[in-house]
């Protein structure tokens, strides 16, 4: 086979897709220095450290009849609770202060952290179905409360696992970050969504998913998302989970589609796992600005980035990547893994 060069869905970027260069799942299946003896009293996220911590801005606590959700106080901190939110004590963003202009040109927002469980290392390949429940819904809580602040445009909700993808703390969590501006990636892709839906009268996203769903870069799908290997994917090994029904944003989503979204990160994540040895990956969600006017024509979706190349001189200074495993081969094999896993809350 003759390497490849392929232009992304939506986005004017190319990959190189070095099929010469071509490496097996266990060429990068080692296993990456982790703090299996962590001290748990000194991490600020695991139970009874909760005053390392500032108040929480949202709490999941079990109740007779369900989930209770309420915040801390700077006096008093909930205990035995489901999941956690906090103000990220070193933030990129922050609320804007009295008298400032929100057109200052400062980093005015939110930087939040999503503590996922009490249980230090129940991160979402390894999680009960069940406590992903609870993160979505933590995600679409505060998705809620930050969409509605003025001076927010755009909320990156994402997740480093493993230290060399950024995970200063190895205890489960995610970070939510809300931002005066939308970022560039997500305004091309808006812009080309809009152009799509202009020339074709559909939804890119949902053209993709009626391309891909039969085709070799399918991985997996339940009733209401499928998961698949990005045409020019630019990372080995990265996968999409999109949502099968038209969905702008994670505000879209009904109880049946957050628990099925559980399966799916569950489901995909534990394969991922399984496949390359518990990897560092990334994962960030795709959505709509807070202003809606992308509604109809843009799809929210969760794009997963294992961490196991580095982008170097070429990558950096021409924008074009090179990736070493083919989609089709990785989704072929992470399809294949997940095939001969059994799932069990």
């Amino acid at each position: 086979m003759l390497n490849d060069i392929r232009k992304d869905y939506l986005l004017n970027r190319w990959v190189v897709v070095a099929t010469h260069r071509r490496r097996r799942p266990t060429d990068f299946a080692k296993k990456e220095p982790t703090a299996q003896s962590v001290d748990k009293s000194l991490c600020p996220f695991c139970p009874g450290n909760e005053r390392k911590t500032p108040p929480a801005v949202l709490v999941y606590l079990k109740g007779e009849k369900g989930v209770v959700k309420e915040k801390d106080t700077n006096g008093s901190r909930h205990k035995n609770w489901l999941i956690r939110c906090v103000p990220n004590l070193y933030s990129a963003f922050s609320p804007p202060r009295k008298g400032e202009s929100f057109e200052s040109g400062k980093a005015v927002g939110h930087h939040e952290v999503l503590i996922e469980s009490p249980n230090h290392y129940e991160h979402p390949g390894a999680a009960k179905f069940s406590q992903l429940v609870h993160v979505i819904n933590g995600y679409v809580d505060r998705l809620k409360v930050l969409s509605s602040k003025p001076y927010v445009e755009y909320i990156s909700i994402f997740r480093n696992h493993g230290l060399t993808a950024g995970a200063s703390l190895s205890h489960a969590h995610s970070q939510i970050i809300a931002m005066p501006t939308t970022p560039t990636i997500l305004r091309d892709e808006l812009r080309a969504s809009k152009e799509f839906y202009e020339a074709h009268g559909k939804c890119v996203f949902c053209d993709i998913i009626e391309r891909e769903k039969s085709g070799p870069r399918f991985i997996w799908q339940n009733e209401s998302f499928v998961a698949l290997a990005p045409w020019a994917g630019i990372h080995p090994f990265e996968f999409w989970i999109i949502p099968k029904r038209h969905q702008a944003t994670l505000l879209d989503l009904k109880r049946g589609t957050v628990e099925d979204l559980a399966e799916a990160l569950k489901i995909c994540l534990s394969g991922l796992d399984a496949l390359l040895n518990d990897p560092p990956y990334n994962y960030g969600f795709h959505i709509t600005p807070s202003n809606k006017a992308a509604d109809k024509f843009y799809h929210w979706h969760l794009e997963v980035y294992p961490k196991l190349s580095i982008w170097a001189g070429f990558e950096k200074s021409t924008g074009t990547y090179i990736n070493v495993v083919p989609p089709e081969y990785a989704a072929q094999n992470l399809k294949h893994t997940i095939e001969k896993r059994q799932f069990n809350d």
